[in-house]
C-alpha cells in the first residue's frame, strides 16, 4: 500500500505543478476571478497529502484517473459554492463576539480640535467687514 500511495502523491503533486504553471499564464483579472478554483485546488491538495488517512480501495480508486486532484478539487469547489455554510459562521461571529478581541475596531472619524478652529474660521466674518457689507457684495 505504501507504493500506491506513494504513487498517487507522484501524480498529486504533478497535478498541482500543472495547476500553478497554467495559473501564472493568467492576467491578474484572471486570477482574482479564479480564486475559488485556486482555493478548491490547494485545499484539496493539502488534504489529500496532509490529512487523509486512506484505505487502500481510495488509494486505487484515486489512481485510476490522470488527474485525480481535479476530480476531488471540482467536487470540493461545488461544495465552496454553496454559501448556506456562511450563515452558520456569521451566526458564530453575532454569538462569539470574539471578534472584539481578534479585529482592529474602526474608529470614529472626530474632527481634531484644530480642524474645528479651521472650519470656524472659514465661517466668521473677515475683520473690517460687517455683515451688511458682505450681503450687498453678493
Amino acid at each position: 500500500m505504501a507504493d500506491k500511495q506513494q504513487a498517487l502523491f507522484d501524480r498529486l503533486q504533478a497535478n498541482l505543478v500543472e495547476y500553478q504553471a497554467s495559473w501564472e499564464r493568467k492576467s491578474k483579472k484572471e486570477l482574482i476571478d479564479s480564486s475559488t478554483e485556486i482555493t478548491a485546488v490547494k485545499d484539496s491538495y493539502h488534504y489529500l497529502t496532509d490529512s487523509h488517512g486512506y484505505e487502500p480501495e481510495e488509494i486505487d480508486y484515486l489512481l485510476m484517473f490522470d488527474n485525480p486532484l481535479s476530480v476531488v478539487a471540482d467536487k470540493w469547489q461545488e461544495r465552496m459554492e454553496d454559501i448556506s455554510d456562511l450563515s452558520f459562521a456569521l451566526n458564530e461571529v453575532f454569538d462569539k463576539r470574539d471578534a472584539l478581541r481578534d479585529y482592529t475596531l474602526a474608529t470614529v472619524d472626530k474632527p481634531s480640535v484644530l480642524a474645528k478652529l479651521h472650519a470656524a474660521i472659514a465661517l466668521a466674518p473677515a475683520k473690517g467687514v460687517d455683515a451688511q457689507d458682505k450681503g450687498a457684495e453678493r
